[in-house]
């Protein structure tokens, strides 16, 4: 099979009791890597490998969007968002040594392609919590280079001791519908 685009990536800020609130799509899916980190520990015994240990602990996410807008950037980081008010006043996000970025759910789904077949490959993180990310910028020169957003966090195990689910579907729709549902998005959002 070969996975062919990303799209629809979506987060939804969990409360105190790791219950979902309303998701949000968080941009214009560019790539996402989930990389995870793995136990790697085994117990020798009567000189030979008794027991092992290689099960998962987290998993670093890197997601990169065409743009993380000021509104997604503070509910993403759990920054202060001030909406553009009439006059002078701009949209900005203030920062604050205190935030401290939500945990929340993080889904997206691809397109794959199997013996001709194309069907939709979705998958809902569970508990993900993103950290700031690097600010950069360059010039242009003769040619445009496309600058984009990239947010990196880690993906954690949910209080159901879960990291991830992940569905096909043979319907595009179904799997929008799917990630919509886990992240309490209305469609239309």
């Amino acid at each position: 099979m070969a996975h062919i685009g990303m799209k629809y990536p979506v987060f939804s800020p969990m409360d105190k009791s790791g219950t979902y609130q309303t998701g949000f799509v968080v941009g214009k899916a560019i790539s996402y890597t989930g990389t995870p980190a793995n136990n790697d520990v085994k117990l020798y015994a009567d000189d030979g490998i008794a027991e092992t240990d290689v099960s998962i602990q987290n998993e670093a996410v890197s997601l990169n969007v065409d743009e993380i807008l000021l509104k997604v950037y503070a509910d993403l980081l759990g920054h202060k968002y001030t909406a553009a008010g009439e006059g002078q006043t701009p949209e900005n996000v203030e920062i604050g040594l205190d935030d401290v970025a939500p945990f929340g759910g993080l889904g997206f789904y691809r397109r794959r392609k199997k013996n001709g077949v194309v069907s939709f490959d979705a998958i809902w993180l569970h508990k993900v919590q993103f950290s700031e990310p690097t600010t950069n910028g360059a010039t242009k020169a003769e040619t445009v280079t496309f600058q984009t957003g990239t947010i990196t966090g880690t993906a954690y195990f949910d209080d159901n001791n879960k990291l991830k689910d992940q569905a096909v579907f043979s319907k595009e729709a179904d799997a929008r519908k799917w990630l919509e549902g886990k992240a309490q998005i209305t469609s239309g959002e």
